[in-house]
């Protein structure tokens, strides 16, 4: 792998694993935008068949993961007390600007009644997780879980991560969104956020060990469903990207009605500030709504330029 493309993946990765801490946005959307989901799933679904060539691949990708996801534990536990509502329009931005370059992809074949049925039943599916997350995210108090944990919530810990991880690999779910309706998102922000800035305090190895088996089922999970989005996409790429499309505009409308951001509303229903005042945090999360979707869209139009740049190089060298 070149240089160039080297460092272009960590930067992909980068991206995605910070997408995927902020609840509502899915690190596999990211991928989409930055165009390396296909690649991602390839080089999955080849890794045992020829392992070197799918680690290069996947090993830049990965390791921009790990760089964005830690220091926004850290930053988002902080940021999000004070600034969510600007931070969420951001993320928006980004996303609603991608969606001319993620239509690019099934502009080939005009969309039966099937792909608009899948599109409705995938953005549903969305929409529901954000709502059940608002509903239900102060419901479920497992926090005592994780203050005495049992053998058997170390096991536990495996398939929620397996469910999380789902945020890396199908574009539009968000891990942290389902995290929240299921009542972990906050213990496992709060333990990661104590064991990167109390390495060796009181319970650290408890807390390492959780975080561990719930790592343990992200990866388990992340190789699982990528081996089964590469399956569909494969066999049916059209239509599995109409549910992606599906996924994603459901989660755009999700990032507003969420447990995180429902709380901040009502916040500001009682007369409480965050870092900023009201009008002047919405004002910020609009220019940055506006600055979000035009820079989206501006990497919309240099993907298509490269790849219009690319097929006439091929076409010369065929000729």
């Amino acid at each position: 792998m070149k240089v160039k493309n080297w460092f272009k993946s960590l930067l992909a990765g980068v991206g995605i694993g910070v997408a995927a801490a902020v609840p509502g946005v899915s690190g596999g959307t990211i991928a989409v935008i930055l165009k390396v989901y296909d690649k991602l799933l390839e080089a999955i679904g080849d890794l045992f068949k020829h392992f070197v060539k799918s680690f290069l691949i996947l090993l830049p990708i990965l390791l921009g993961v790990i760089l964005g996801i830690v220091p926004c534990i850290i930053l988002f536990h902080y940021a999000f007390s004070g600034l969510l509502f600007a931070i969420i329009c951001l993320f928006a931005g980004l996303i609603i600007g991608s969606f001319p370059g993620i239509f690019d992809e099934v502009k080939s074949e005009k969309p039966g009644k099937l792909c608009i049925f899948i599109c409705i039943i995938t953005a549903l599916v969305a929409i529901g997780i954000g709502v059940a997350s608002a509903l239900l995210g102060d419901k479920i108090d497992i926090s005592n879980w994780f203050i005495n944990p049992e053998w058997w919530f170390y096991l536990l810990l495996i398939p929620v991560g397996a469910l999380a991880s789902t945020a890396l690999v199908v574009p539009g779910i968000s891990g942290s969104m389902i995290l929240l309706v299921l009542g972990f998102y906050t213990p496992l922000l709060e333990r990661a956020t104590f064991a990167i800035t109390h390495i060796g305090g009181e319970n650290f190895w408890v807390i390492v060990l959780e975080i561990l088996c719930f790592g343990i089922g992200v990866i388990i999970g992340f190789f699982t469903i990528a081996k089964f989005m590469g399956f569909l996409l494969k066999n049916w790429r059209i239509k599995t990207f109409w549910g992606i499309i599906g996924f994603i505009v459901g989660s755009t409308i999700a990032l507003f009605f969420n447990h995180d951001i429902y709380a901040y509303y009502q916040k500001w229903a009682a007369g409480e500030q965050g870092y900023l005042p009201m009008w002047l945090e919405m004002i910020i999360g609009f220019v940055l709504l506006s600055g979000g979707i035009v820079l989206s869209y501006l990497l919309v139009r240099y993907n298509r330029k490269q790849k219009i740049l690319l097929e006439q190089q091929q076409e010369i060298t065929e000729n």
